[in-house]
């Protein structure tokens, strides 16, 4: 990494350009299986400024956007967020992805969810490595898209105490 400060905060409105920026700079093969949304501009914008309960993250090296997560379903009534992220390719393997999921625990403990959802694509095996290896349990498959769906539970240890 290049000399800078690692930064996380939500995002707003006015982050739209960037992270419209950074989903449309990744390589086809690296991103091909994350499209949570549309990433035009106004879109994104659209969604920031629409924000009540979910959470949109961005992380940002010396000021520039390098990464994203989300939770969202919370705004939509949902007990169960879905949980995405998406790590600008030239800063893979730093272990954002890992903080990214540690940051979603945490929130999901604030907001008192008792669990995080993801879908992933069947045939992103890399995917289904990584969020096995975090303890994600296969929950079944979205019979829309065919997506496999995860759930990580929640453990409150102050809860058991």
């Amino acid at each position: 990494m290049m000399d800078g400060q690692l930064s996380i905060r939500s995002l707003e409105p006015a982050d739209a350009p960037a992270l419209s920026a950074l989903f449309q700079a990744q390589r086809g093969v690296y991103a091909h299986f994350f499209h949570p949304f549309n990433f035009d501009e106004a879109v994104i914008a659209a969604i920031l400024s629409e924000l009540r309960h979910d959470v949109y993250m961005g992380m940002f090296w010396g000021g520039a956007l390098i990464g994203f997560f989300m939770l969202r379903g919370w705004d939509a009534g949902y007990a169960d967020p879905a949980y995405g992220v998406l790590i600008d390719e030239q800063y893979r393997g730093y272990g954002l992805a890992p903080l990214s999921l540690s940051m979603a625990k945490m929130i999901c403990k604030t907001h008192g969810s008792p669990r995080i959802m993801l879908k992933v694509d069947p045939e992103n095996d890399c995917a289904k490595t990584v969020f096995e290896r975090a303890r994600f349990t296969p929950a079944g498959v979205e019979a829309r898209t065919g997506k496999l769906i995860y759930r990580f539970e929640i453990d409150d240890r102050r809860a058991k105490s």
